[in-house]
């Protein structure tokens, strides 16, 4: 079955079964936040293609860096970009991290964004759009958080991994993507899906795991009706995983050479000391021997 035939129930199943897999590895909860809009976005242009953990890290040092609110507003994207850590794309982050500041003070005179809950969702949409540079999965990041909005908030890191799993088709932006998606979740599902998928997918562990080859292909699509499957296999056995386990096996190897060695050295020691001590005792004996011949010759 193709994705472009699979039906929006038997894609729902499938959502299920992949959640019911990814929650055994990386829990069944989303990490709970009272953040107010402004603070959403921010972390959410934080989130966008990282794990959860990196993204919390790197919001709070994006403010432990600044004095406030205004001074990153007024700073250089360079300035911006040095406090978000180790996360990809940095520059872009800072871009929309300080445009998105930008836009709040210019139109309220303080940094307060709480006046978009009480829009209207095409309002909401509408005025979110007007952020320049703002993603479209910072702008559904923040309706689903702020607004409680049906929503599906997928980057570039999720949509990979859904292609992979043939439930959307490839190469198709994350925009779409968020909309193919939506049908098929019910909205106290998305939030969770959402959390696992891009923790599957920037774990540095799997980030490579979703290529597609041809072999995976059938009539120019990924077969979807596997996925969980695939995925479990996956998580199984990561890339890389031979050469991890081959590590133990081999300390253990040179801890029982290293305890050989040990004893051989032990037992050369013990026996270079007999011969050193067997000189001492010999030397004395030559000595006195010599000594006894000149005295003979003197006479």
């Amino acid at each position: 079955m193709s994705t472009t035939k699979l039906k929006a129930s038997d894609r729902q199943a499938l959502f299920r079964k992949i959640v019911t897999v990814l929650k055994k590895k990386y829990g069944g909860s989303v990490p709970k936040d009272q953040r107010n809009v402004l603070e959403t976005m921010l972390f959410a242009c934080c989130l966008e293609d990282a794990q959860h953990e990196d993204a919390e890290a790197a919001y709070q040092n994006l403010l432990d860096s600044f004095h406030d609110l205004n001074e990153i507003r007024v700073s250089s994207i360079t300035e911006v970009e040095r406090s978000l850590g180790n996360l990809d794309n940095p520059a872009w982050r800072a871009l929309r991290i300080r445009d998105t500041l930008q836009y709040v003070f210019e139109k309220y005179y303080v940094f307060d964004f709480e006046p978009l809950r009480r829009k209207t969702m095409d309002a909401a949409v509408k005025q979110l759009s007007k952020i320049k540079c703002l993603s479209s999965f910072v702008q559904l990041y923040t309706l689903q958080n702020s607004l409680g909005a049906h929503v599906m908030p997928i980057d570039a890191t999720v949509c990979r991994v859904v292609a992979w799993l043939g439930l959307i088709p490839q190469d198709m932006p994350p925009d779409k993507a968020a909309e193919e998606v939506k049908s098929s979740v019910r909205k106290s599902d998305a939030p969770l899906l959402g959390y696992l998928l891009r923790e599957l997918g920037a774990d540095p562990n799997f980030k490579s795991a979703f290529k597609i080859t041809k072999s995976m292909l059938t009539d120019g699509e990924v077969d979807p009706t596997d996925a969980a499957e695939r995925l479990q296999d996956l998580l199984k056995n990561p890339p890389g995983r031979t050469k991890k386990v081959s590590k133990p096996q081999k300390k253990a190897t040179s801890a029982k050479s290293s305890t050989t060695d040990r004893k051989s050295k032990s037992s050369k020691l013990s026996g270079t000391k007999k011969k050193t001590v067997t000189k001492k005792v010999s030397r004395p004996k030559t000595t006195k021997k010599k000594t006894t011949r000149r005295l003979t010759k003197k006479k």
